[in-house]
């Protein structure tokens, strides 16, 4: 299945390069959270800007339980001169399916470079092509520039993801930055040098509250593990997000109230 990542890179190559239309225009693309941590993303080349910031927003919420979506943004910020990006984005399939993806408006603010020779679509706006797989639960996606104007510089929203929520549990949502299709930015050099950055990956849980193995039971397990890990904070490796219920980065009293409240209780 991710061979057909190869094909994506292809397109997205040529729609850069030939300014050829891929696919779907940005706007709505059919396919049938963000918290601790972070790392910096492996380049090659030369960078124009070292720190500019992928994310998305915050999602741990007992209430989205199977047949509930939800909807996280993917949003850039300091960067100058983005003409292309693409996104990689992983997460734990038995929990999650990626249903829709919303193009942001970043590349969109551009304005439509006047017709010319060299320059024979009037059109500035990007194009967002997708490739999902939600058995292997990824998807990689991209959007370019199409020619004739500059990279866009500042912060914005590269893509928005709806997930339909299918299972019980707890998941990061990676922005993966290496294997076949790893996270890039690219700017608007002939040269298309790629764009470092820093990124921050999502984290997803529907847990009730008290349990922290997902057994739907509220018991000596869960103590277990929020005893172990209590006064931990991230990112030390003995702190335990699982039993972190108010997502503070702390494992302390407010999660211990959140545990002996809830002890004892077998949820649906």
């Amino acid at each position: 299945m991710r061979g057909r990542k190869k094909l994506f890179i292809l397109a997205a190559l040529l729609s850069t390069l030939l300014i050829i239309p891929v696919v779907f225009s940005s706007g709505l693309v059919d396919i049938s959270n963000f918290l601790l941590g972070g790392s910096t993303a492996s380049t090659a080349g030369p960078a124009v800007l070292s720190t500019p910031n992928v994310f998305g927003e915050t999602l741990a919420d007992s209430s989205k339980q199977s047949g509930s979506t939800f909807q996280i943004d993917v949003n850039i910020t300091g960067v100058t001169d983005l003409f292309a990006w693409q996104l990689n984005v992983s997460w734990d399939q038995s929990l999650l399916n990626l249903v829709k993806a919303y193009g942001g408006d970043f590349l969109n603010s551009v304005s439509p470079p006047a017709y010319t020779s060299s320059s024979p679509t009037p059109n500035g706006l990007g194009f967002v092509i997708n490739v999902t797989d939600n058995v292997e639960g990824y998807t990689a996606m991209g959007e370019s520039i199409l020619g004739g104007v500059p990279g866009i510089t500042g912060d914005g929203q590269l893509v928005s993801l709806e997930f339909l929520v299918v299972g019980y549990g707890s998941t990061d949502i990676v922005i993966e930055t290496s294997g076949d299709l790893p996270t890039t930015l690219l700017d608007s050099s002939v040269s298309q040098v790629i764009i470092t950055y820093d990124k921050t990956d999502g984290y997803f849980r529907n847990k009730y509250p008290g349990d922290v193995d997902g057994d739907y039971l509220v018991g000596s397990a869960d103590a277990g593990v929020l005893n172990g890990a209590y006064g931990k904070s991230w990112p030390d490796p003995l702190y335990k997000r699982e039993a972190d219920f108010d997502l503070d980065g702390l494992i302390g009293s407010a999660d211990a109230g959140v545990l002996n409240g809830a002890y004892g209780i077998t949820y649906p």
